[in-house]
């Protein structure tokens, strides 16, 4: 599995914190479109580092998060150590595809940089459904995407993404019980060790019915 995937050791620690550093603009944009308040109930799915948690999240009621990676959640949990020892923020070791929280519990869900990752986006999906409340709202951060005018064919070959236009994501969230859903586009500047021009990422907001 890609450490972009799942970063793990040395290594998946060191480009965990490269790609929170390179993934300012991504993170920037995001929030934009959260757009968190000091009510809401805020989960994240995949926070790798942690760094969003910690520079975006701090003033909203509930924090929650889940990383595939074991090394992750040790990271994101050192770097948010005061949340958590303030009973503030709960980082879990988990996947999307079963989520430890009961229904109705969170206003807000975030993937950034992780949906491409998900091979049953589907299941994914309904779970996050399950877990937002009526009228909450779900924000999905791509990068990579089929308008970017960028062929990926070695990523998605090397990383096993899963990349989407904007009809397919929004067919994909309709499908699984949102509704006005929404596509934002941003250009940015993604720098962990070489840098490159993002020339149109994309997020996408859906509302639990």
């Amino acid at each position: 599995m890609s450490q972009f995937a799942k970063p793990t050791g040395f290594f998946g620690r060191f480009l965990a914190r490269g790609m929170a550093w390179g993934h300012k603009d991504f993170y920037k944009n995001t929030a934009q479109i959260l757009d968190l308040k000091n009510h809401d109930k805020y989960l994240e799915i995949g926070f790798g580092s942690g760094i969003f948690i910690q520079k975006y999240t701090t003033h909203v009621l509930k924090i929650a998060g889940i990383d595939y990676s074991e090394d992750m959640v040790k990271l994101a949990c050192s770097i948010n150590k005061k949340l958590i020892d303030e009973g503030r923020a709960d980082l879990r070791h988990g996947n999307v595809f079963t989520l430890p929280w009961k229904d109705n519990e969170f206003s807000v869900v975030a993937a950034i940089e992780t949906f491409f990752f998900w091979s049953e986006p589907n299941i994914a999906l309904k779970e996050i459904l399950r877990v937002l409340i009526p009228g909450g709202r779900f924000v999905i951060e791509m990068s990579y995407n089929k308008e970017d005018g960028i062929d990926h064919t070695k990523d998605i070959n090397k990383m096993k993404l899963r990349l989407y236009n904007s009809e397919e994501i929004k067919l994909l969230l309709k499908d699984n019980g949102f509704s006005d859903i929404s596509i934002h586009f941003y250009k940015g500047f993604w720098l962990p060790f070489k840098g490159y021009m993002v020339p149109k990422g994309m997020i996408i907001k859906g509302i639990k019915k």
